[in-house]
């Protein structure tokens, strides 16, 4: 790296960390950091870094490093409390630090190696550095100068996240925790760490309802000068979380309720300046700090800057080796912020499966990466959902079985397994010894051919081979309908537009294709609510149908999503096509992290009741 002139605005960990790296590989640059506050000035408590983040910071920065550990408290597990149970889940590894102390370490160490600190020095624009060959915005998600130039970095600001607000507190947490409380004005949920001796970082979740009716939005306008908390929320919030508080206070520091922030940026850079930490993304806490990305910024800077020719390829390589990465932080972000801001629904949950669809809820750790990690807690729901869906089984053998292959009531008929195939009427009693549980038969066109007295003696021996048919028709049908209930089949589904609606959904599946848009979109919103509907209209489930061929893992994860809120906002029965290349060879295969593995993950979270599949293949 030649000699240079680094400007750099915001001293913060990203700033600070940048500039000892930059004197570390060029000692003759000249490296000034501008911070608005006071040296001694922080927001905030405690930060977490994983075992893998503090192995980067070692590589970049040996001596650095040492310090953040002999500061630093460590843990290996997580606590999630529940209706009165605490799930334990090990195989992890965090290490937290004071943000305070964070700041004084990497004060300090930029100063060792000379780089120039000037606090209470606030820059409004990058302007006044135009001759600094490189001028580092790193100035936080409310960036003065990212926001200046907004256009030309292709700035988006999405603060319709969950309502969260930060305290500390002197309760003692052994390892980051997650108590889980309900009270007359709604839910609440915090996260707790320990990031020194006698403190821990204490951080409340709640949904918007819930904050305006504990009377929190009129409290947080009165707390809005800048250093002000939230006195009064923090009082009624001692009181809602007093049992995992264990008596003790929460502690203050400029501790408001706010809405998370999701920032994003088409570019990184422009002229001489370039972005780092939340001034170029930002990700929400559930999925680990926005300071462990901004320091790992600050390393890719770094190396750019020491390996490339011109400041332009070195801008251009950063963003090039951290997006990639920084892209997948914030996929995995997304659910978890939209978990913790839908958390409320899920409350009914017995704490076995609420725990593990907590876990899955991002898609970042596999079902074999979950079982190596905490097997107990896997077998538990496992032997948890096999008892819940048949329960005279001996819950060792059922603990073993795949989710698929466990039985399922549907408007009060019990079906043998949750696996439906679809299947043209000449083929329904082929397809009833295939295995499958529910045969769905597809008389959408046409209807059915042959006699009444032939149709029920075909529905006989489909019982006969353990499976329940149902009679799948377009509407409106009438003379199918009444052909159906007549022949004795007793499940209807009725493949809808949206632009239909249920007059009479008496024992009456709804069958409609799903939008290839997310369900997080207004659109996926819009076909949620029809979906809803229907269900108060009498339907006893949705099932969302997809193009089965050439389906991607990705298209069928989108359409898990909308599963998961159909579900959950309905309390019904939700049927998904698989993928036309899962075709489950015996009903107890789940090893692996195949079709077979995501469906299995899918049932025992919760977010799926049944699948609808190829026939079985039985030995």
């Amino acid at each position: 790296m030649r000699s240079q002139t680094f400007a750099v605005i915001g001293g913060g960990p990203a700033g600070l960390f940048l500039a000892r790296l930059i004197k570390l590989r060029a000692p003759q640059a000249s490296v000034t950091v501008y911070e608005r506050n006071a040296a001694d000035a922080t927001f905030g408590f405690g930060v977490v870094f994983s075992d893998r983040t503090m192995a980067a910071f070692e590589r970049a920065d040996p001596e650095t490093c040492w310090r953040l550990r002999e500061a630093s408290v460590q843990w290996t597990d997580m606590e999630l409390r529940h209706r009165g149970r605490s799930l334990r889940y090990g195989g992890y590894g965090f290490t937290a630090i004071s943000r305070r102390t964070l700041l004084r370490i990497l004060q300090e160490q930029a100063t060792e190696v000379g780089a120039q600190l000037h606090f209470r020095h606030d820059i409004r624009l990058a302007d006044s550095f135009r001759d600094a060959d490189v001028v580092a915005v790193a100035d936080g998600a409310n960036s003065v100068t990212r926001r200046a130039y907004a256009e030309a970095f292709g700035m988006t600001v999405d603060a319709s996240g969950p309502k969260y607000i930060w305290f500390g507190t002197p309760a003692r947490f052994d390892r980051v925790t997650f108590p889980f409380v309900s009270t007359r004005f709604g839910p609440f949920a915090a996260h707790a760490y320990p990031y020194e001796p006698g403190t821990s970082t204490f951080i409340v979740e709640t949904d918007t309802a819930t904050w305006r009716t504990a009377g929190m939005d009129v409290s947080t306008n009165e707390a809005g000068a800048p250093g002000v908390s939230d006195v009064r929320s923090k009082e009624l919030l001692e009181e809602i979380f007093k049992e995992h508080l264990d008596g003790h206070p929460l502690l203050v520091n400029n501790s408001k309720w706010a809405s998370f922030q999701v920032v994003r940026n088409d570019s990184w850079s422009h002229r001489n300046m370039v972005l780092l930490g939340d001034a170029a993304h930002t990700a929400h806490f559930s999925v680990g700090s926005g300071t462990k990305m901004a320091m790992e910024d600050a390393i890719a800077l770094t190396d750019a800057l020491d390996t490339e020719g011109t400041t332009a390829d070195a801008f251009r390589a950063y963003e090039t080796q951290r997006r990639p990465e920084v892209q997948r932080t914030q996929d995995w972000a997304a659910p978890s912020m939209r978990w913790w801001a839908t958390f409320a629904r899920r409350l009914h949950m017995e704490p076995e499966q609420f725990g593990f669809h907590f876990l899955t809820r991002t898609g970042a750790i596999s079902y074999a990466g979950l079982k190596r990690r905490h097997a107990s807690r896997i077998n538990e729901v496992e032997s948890w959902f096999a008892r819940r869906s048949a329960p005279g089984a001996r819950p060792e053998s059922g603990a073993a079985r795949s989710a698929v292959s466990l039985p399922i009531a549907v408007d009060g008929t019990v079906l043998a397994n949750r696996i439906a195939t679809v299947t043209p009427p000449h083929a329904v009693e082929s397809s009833a010894q295939a295995g499958g549980g529910l045969v769905i038969v597809d008389w959408s066109a046409g209807g059915p051919d042959g006699s009444q007295d032939a149709w029920r003696s075909a529905i006989e021996r489909v019982r006969a081979h353990g499976a329940e048919p149902m009679a799948l028709l377009r509407a409106p049908d009438a003379g199918g309908e009444e052909f159906a209930r007549a022949v004795g089949i007793r499940l209807i589904e009725r493949v809808l537009p949206t632009t239909t609606a249920l007059q009479d959904g008496a024992s009456v599946m709804v069958g409609v294709d799903c939008p290839p848009v997310p369900a997080w979109s207004s659109e996926g919103e819009d076909f949620v609510q029809w979906c809803m509907e229907q269900t108060r209209a009498g339907a006893i489930g949705v099932h969302l149908r997809l193009p089965r061929e050439r389906l991607t893992v990705a298209e069928w994860k989108r359409a898990l999503d909308y599963a998961d809120l159909v579900r959950e906002r309905s309390r019904r029965v939700v049927l998904l096509d698989a993928p036309d290349g899962w075709a489950l060879d015996t009903p107890d295969s789940h090893s692996g992290d195949g079709w077979g593995t995501r469906i299995h993950t899918a049932l025992l979270s919760g977010r799926l009741d049944m699948v609808v599949a190829r026939p079985l293949t039985r030995p």
